[in-house]
């Protein structure tokens, strides 16, 4: 008696599989975060406004964990500069949470603290499948089967996804770094700001320099 490989089992066979896939990388685009704090500091001229969860908000639950797994808060963040002259933000300014100052850490290092394993993937390469046609009429065991190698195909394309992703992760965090802006008189920058901390908190800024008040 024949019996073709139903399709629906192979489907319910790889759920565990795709579960545990390489995600893609869906930048944070801090130019377009929907902001909902700001903390003015009128004596230094500057505003800034901030949002936690950037990574969440765009859907990457990947690097979600291990963001909270290392303890370290990627923070979306908006700076006005209404002096007179320009800020330079990683030389000039400072942040804070209530009275304690807050040490940004360097996206280079953090990319690299919240990135996704890749060599972990290899295991994919030992999952092979065995498809059955035909089972004994007699004994009611398979007789026919078809040996598939899909495990390196599987583990190939979860390292080039994670890879990549990985990649992209690191390439906006640098680039978009709020501490590598220079802020001219007028001006707002936005960028990403990394922080090593597990709470939330409210966020201030404020600058060394002695701001020059903008006239008209």
């Amino acid at each position: 008696m024949k019996k073709t490989f139903n399709r629906l089992w192979g489907g319910i066979l790889l759920l565990p599989l795709l579960s545990g896939c390489a995600s893609t990388y869906h930048p944070i685009k801090p130019e377009a975060l929907p902001y909902s704090y700001k903390e003015n500091n009128l004596q230094d001229q500057v505003s800034l406004s901030y949002m936690y969860d950037g990574l969440a908000l765009r859907g990457n639950k990947k690097y979600v964990k291990r963001e909270l797994k290392n303890a370290i808060k990627v923070v979306g963040v908006k700076i006005e500069n209404n002096s007179a002259s320009p800020i330079n933000v990683g030389e000039d300014c400072r942040f804070y949470m209530g009275d304690r100052e807050l040490n940004p850490i360097d996206p280079n290092l953090t990319a690299t603290l919240i990135k996704q394993p890749v060599p972990i993937y290899l295991l994919y390469s030992l999952l092979n499948f065995n498809f059955y046609t035909e089972v004994d009429p007699y004994t009611g065991k398979p007789t026919n089967s078809t040996f598939i190698p899909s495990g390196p195909f599987i583990a190939v394309g979860n390292m080039v996804v994670a890879g990549t992703a990985n990649t992209q992760m690191r390439k906006e965090f640098i680039g978009k770094s709020i501490l590598s802006k220079t802020i001219a008189p007028g001006q707002t920058a936005y960028g990403l700001l990394c922080l090593r901390e597990t709470s939330s908190g409210p966020i201030k800024i404020r600058v060394n320099k002695k701001p020059e008040v903008a006239t008209n």
